[in-house]
């Protein structure tokens, strides 16, 4: 081989050797509607360009940015939508060394081509054009061409994008079709792990199409050639293949620290094979050997930047949201991304609230058996299985956080394989990314719901305190709790004297007859444990079954060590109330017991100030303050004022206690015979008196008479009582109270004088 002398090598052009390269590489145009290709110089000056589809205004600006100062970019270099590139160039002998460069729409690159890959493509392509247009063989020009024909195949066949899928499909093809008829099929493996090598393509359509991927053993195989039989083959070197063949031919073609990157497997046919086949296909894959080895190195480069990318575009949106639901959807878009072959599941730990669209599952543990998936949640190791019955395999990622494991990220696959060591790295570090991030979203939802539990807490505290009214200060915990906890029924039941009290405040359904067998029940507990309870299920409970409520929290109300009643929550689906809910719920009692307990004590002591202590009945300071406000806001009302006849007879007769008895007596039938909203008082010593308000004169005479005719037949010793009635409305001018109870005594002066036990009312003045 004769080279070119000094002068010509001095004077290549390098203009006309890019214009070369790129006619010779019809692909360009159909992977790039529209790019520059360009060389520059050792100190980054462009010499010469090539454009594809003309240039457009947002390339100009590029070559302009980039011509002063291409050597001081970071590459690759993004300006105006367009993505720039640059690899070095060092043709033979030194003849001249400098950088090939290239500038694309970044819109024309969603179809995954690499910016870097194509440049090394078309690298070779240089390299051939000046091979074929500098060099001199003593064979013909014919031999010379059919040297370099398979290189150039190959980089045509791939579209210049030395990636290992295009360029190992290229590759044996080219050898099967150039090395019939004793080529059966051929295989090419690729690095997996230490241990193996993976298939990566075949011409055949037996391996692929199985349900099992195939393997090659990395240790059974020779540093140079050998060939095998099929006995050897199937006994030490593969894994999952089940074809015919005679012998197999074993070619390392790619080789780091000894350590085979990529192998050739050819499957000969039944027939010899010359020596001078073995020496064309020699110098074949010294042709090819490079290539390989950029293509093996190129999909390694990018998959480790395309998982850096993941695991950066992943880490930026856990540290960006504290929502559950965008972290695992976050963590099974990185899972697809990578392998989108493969289907992902997560078994949750915690009950989280997310979208109904992503593939999450509750992990039960303890109740479920999740095999695997369970051993890698309880220990936080990394499990695998290989499922026969599906024919597939399972990796178990647990999701680590710092303060426990929140779940397991299940992966499948759609045949069973070999989990390689840098993929389970990979889906280690993603699956610990998002346990921390799970981790961090549950502390900081934990956080929030605190602050809004102080904040109820709070809330609540003050108000109890500035209001002591017993059925405003029920009503308004009540609602809290029905909002906070989102229940269906409140209950406050108060122990008094051995008997149940629903207070005035609770849900209706408290005050129905159906609730008080389980509430008795639940009471009695209870009074035994004075503990609280959470029942998640109260129908399979069987003990504190309240149809049809399933859930239900029952928390005591205790005060100064004595127990006073039972809260009760309740709702009707199964383990609706949360661990956070009960815990809320005792919190929440015990801050306000004390306030129902002043409440209690505070009414009971309003009606000792406005009752009468013998008979239970108003006093009479109460029964004038209600006139004044009824003669203010009500049309009319109707005044009775009873006296019990012959008293002091009584007194002497039976004694003073007996006396006090016949009171009280005449007191109850009075209140029996009144409505809730009338008012009953004692007006001194044997006198008693009844205010009903918006009742006509009519009416309040036919009460009385009633209430005479009753005492004379309830009382015991029997006695009779005298009425007298008065009325008002706001038609009279000279209305006042003075005025209805000086009428009321008149007319009981009269009723005493005219032989007693009879109503009179003013009419008769």
């Amino acid at each position: 081989m004769n080279k070119l002398n000094a002068n010509e090598v001095n004077s290549i052009d390098m203009s006309k050797l890019l214009q070369l390269s790129v006619t010779d590489s019809v692909s360009f145009g159909k992977c790039f509607q529209s790019a520059v290709l360009f060389l520059a110089d050792q100190e980054g000056q462009i010499i010469t360009i090539r454009e594809i589809g003309g240039l457009n205004t947002q390339m100009i600006e590029v070559l302009y940015q980039l011509k002063d100062s291409m050597l001081e970019k970071e590459y690759p270099f993004d300006l105006n939508g367009c993505l720039t590139d640059i690899i070095s160039v060092s043709l033979p002998e030194n003849t001249w060394d400098g950088y090939l460069g290239m500038i694309a729409s970044i819109s024309e690159l969603e179809n995954n081509i690499s910016i870097k890959s194509f440049l090394e493509g078309f690298r070779n392509a240089l390299y051939l054009s000046y091979y074929l247009q500098n060099y001199r063989f003593e064979k013909t020009e014919k031999d010379m061409e059919e040297a370099s024909t398979a290189l150039q195949k190959i980089l045509k066949d791939s579209n210049y994008d030395i990636n290992m899928t295009s360029i190992a499909k290229s590759v044996i093809e080219l050898i099967q079709t150039s090395f019939d008829p004793f080529v059966k099929d051929v295989l090419l493996f690729e690095r997996l792990d230490d241990a193996l090598l993976s298939l990566v393509c075949s011409t055949t359509d037996r391996i692929e199409t199985s349900s099992k991927q195939c393997y090659l053993h990395r240790n059974s195989i020779q540093k140079e050639w050998a060939i095998y039989t099929h006995t050897e083959m199937t006994k030490n070197m593969w894994m999952s293949c089940d074809f015919h063949y005679d012998k197999a031919l074993i070619v390392p073609t790619c080789t780091e620290k000894t350590n085979p990157l990529t192998v050739l497997v050819i499957l000969l046919r039944d027939q010899q094979v010359e020596e001078n086949n073995y020496k064309e296909f020699k110098r074949f894959l010294k042709e090819v050997k490079p290539i390989l080895l950029q293509a093996h190195k190129n999909d390694r480069g990018s998959i480790e930047l395309k998982r850096k990318a993941l695991l950066l575009q992943v880490t930026k949106k856990f540290h960006s949201s504290m929502d559950v639901g965008e972290v695992l959807g976050e963590m099974i878009y990185a899972v697809e991304e990578m392998y989108p072959s493969f289907s992902v599941n997560l078994l949750l730990s915690r009950d989280w609230k997310v979208s109904e669209n992503l593939p999450v599952k509750q992990f039960n543990y303890g109740i479920e058996s999740y095999g695997v998936g369970e051993t890698a949640f309880l220990t936080g190791d990394i499990q695998i299985e290989d499922v026969i019955k599906d024919q597939c395999s399972r990796l178990y990622a647990p999701l680590r956080g710092k303060q426990g494991v929140y779940g397991v990220m299940q992966i499948q696959t759609t045949n069973s394989m070999v989990f390689p060591k840098h993929e389970i790295e990979f889906i280690e570090t993603l699956a610990d990314i998002g346990g921390n991030a799970l981790e961090n979203a549950e502390l900081y939802q934990q956080s929030q719901q605190l602050i809004n539990d102080l904040q109820l807490i709070n809330q609540t505290s003050h108000q109890l305190n500035s209001n002591l009214r017993l059925s405003d200060t029920i009503r308004f915990m009540t609602d809290q709790i029905l909002r906070s906890f989102s229940a269906e029924q409140v209950g406050y039941i108060m122990f008094t004297s051995g008997e149940l009290n629903v207070l005035e405040g609770s849900t209706e359904f408290y005050f129905t007859e159906k609730a008080q067998v389980p509430l008795a029940t639940l009471s009695k507990q209870i009074k035994i444990e004075k503990e609280s309870l959470f029942v998640g299920d109260a129908k399979a409970d069987g003990i504190f079954e309240i149809d049809p409520y399933q859930s239900l929290l029952a928390v005591p109300m205790v005060q100064s060590g004595e127990l006073k009643g039972m809260v009760v929550v309740l709702h009707q689906n199964p383990y609706h109330f949360t661990f956070e809910n009960f815990k809320l719920l005792q919190s929440l009692i015990h801050h306000s017991t004390l306030a129902f307990t002043n409440s209690i004590l505070h009414e009971e002591l309003e009606r000792l100030v406005i009752t009468d202590h013998l008979t239970r009945l108003y006093s009479r300071n109460y029964l004038d303050q209600k006139i004044q406000e009824s003669m203010f806001t009500d049309a009319y009302g109707c005044f009775i004022l009873i006296d019990i006849d012959n008293f002091k007879l009584i007194n002497d007769t039976y004694g003073h206690q007996v006396g006090d008895d016949i009171i009280i007596q005449v007191a109850n039938v009075m209140k029996k015979n009144i409505r809730d909203h009338d008012i009953a008082a004692r007006w001194g010593g044997e006198e008693l008196a009844i205010y009903l308000p918006k009742v006509q004169l009519e009416t309040g005479i036919k009460i009385a008479e009633r209430i005479v005719k009753n005492v004379a037949i309830e009382t015991s010793p029997r006695v009779t009582i005298s009425c007298g009635i008065s009325y008002w409305d706001q038609t009279d001018e000279k209305k006042s109270l003075k005025l209805l109870f000086n009428m009321a005594d008149e007319c009981l002066y009269i009723a005493k004088k005219s032989g007693k036990n009879q109503v009179i009312d003013q009419t008769n003045l």
